[in-house]
């Protein structure tokens, strides 16, 4: 990770920021798939700042959000300041224990902590924006005392050598997986096309909190989708990833780094054939998933894309209907 010593200009500030953004959207995504690769409510460890008893898959979905809600603040106030939010991102890596998993995610906490608090300001020189730099350096501080808890826990209860989640045979064959698999990719895209959009028009309250409302259900359906596969007997896949000799996925492009879309009439319309192209692999799934809680799930999903549609689709009429709206 690059590191910025000195911040004396306003070009010093959106660098600094554009280095954090590029590595917040790379880890909201990698812990979540790590979360994802591990089971659910079997390692508990007592959490070193809420003083509880916490589920280490839950808590590190959590931290994913967390990291997910720097992107924004870092995304806005670079707006603010003239500059084009990077969408490129750190690359995003899987190893197959799960130990593995959490030790890197304490390394990335701590060397983001540095790159936040080890900038010099100038004294006086955007106060504000280092206040929230500093403010977002101390929640990567508990996030990484909570990944150290979760790592010497596995030790000590001998977990240390627990692999991560594979996908069986049995369910690699499944064309529900298979098709469940290309709308999870979707939603992860569509979570990210969002948050851009969300970022370019911030100085308009309106649309940036309906857009930012959309991003958030595609989120939630990534997150749910991705507990729905290990149901299924599979587990989240890295976009791009390649498997290095010691089982390692790495992934240098693990989401789209490229929108469609700089105005408000072109990212509105780039919107409505994406949300239509999901709403038609749902409904493909749908007919091939059993009546049950799984099919109960994804038809709420689908009821959630259909709502995106109507809305992108007036918000583009709306949007037409005036003169000089840019």
């Amino acid at each position: 990770m690059e590191k910025i010593r000195q911040i004396n200009t306003q070009e010093d500030v959106v660098h600094l920021l554009q280095v954090a953004l590029e590595h917040e959207w790379a880890v909201s995504f990698e812990y979540t798939i790590h979360a994802y690769s591990m089971p659910k409510g079997k390692f508990f460890y007592e959490d070193p700042v809420m003083k509880l008893r916490m589920d280490a898959c839950a808590q590190t979905i959590q931290i994913g959000i967390d990291e997910m809600y720097h992107s924004l603040q870092l995304g806005i106030i670079i707006r603010q300041f003239g500059g084009d939010p990077s969408f490129k991102s750190d690359e995003v890596i899987r190893f197959p224990k799960v130990i593995d998993n959490l030790k890197r995610d304490k390394i990335t906490e701590d060397l983001v902590t540095d790159l936040y608090q080890s900038a010099e300001w100038k004294e006086g020189v955007f106060p504000k924006i280092q206040n929230m730099v500093l403010n977002i350096s101390y929640d990567e501080v508990r996030h990484s005392k909570q990944f150290e808890t979760m790592i010497r826990t596995l030790e000590k209860e001998g977990a240390a050598e627990t692999l991560c989640f594979k996908e069986s045979a049995e369910a690699a064959a499944r064309p529900e997986v298979r098709l469940l698999h290309e709308i999870t990719r979707m939603e992860n895209e569509m979570m990210h096309r969002y948050l851009r959009y969300v970022l370019l028009f911030s100085e308009h309250q309106d649309l940036s909190q309906r857009l930012f409302k959309n991003s958030i259900n595609h989120m939630r359906h990534w997150d749910k989708n991705s507990g729905l596969l290990v149901r299924l007997g599979s587990v989240v896949q890295i976009e791009n990833a390649q498997r290095e000799p010691d089982g390692r996925e790495v992934s240098r492009s693990p989401m789209p780094s490229l929108y469609s879309g700089q105005d408000r009439l072109s990212a509105l319309e780039a919107l409505i054939p994406a949300e239509q192209e999901l709403i038609a692999k749902y409904e493909k799934l749908l007919a091939i998933v059993p009546s049950g809680e799984n099919r109960d799930q994804l038809s709420l999903q689908l009821g959630l894309k259909r709502e995106h549609l109507f809305t992108q689709e007036w918000l583009l009429k709306n949007a037409g209907r005036i003169k000089g709206l840019a």
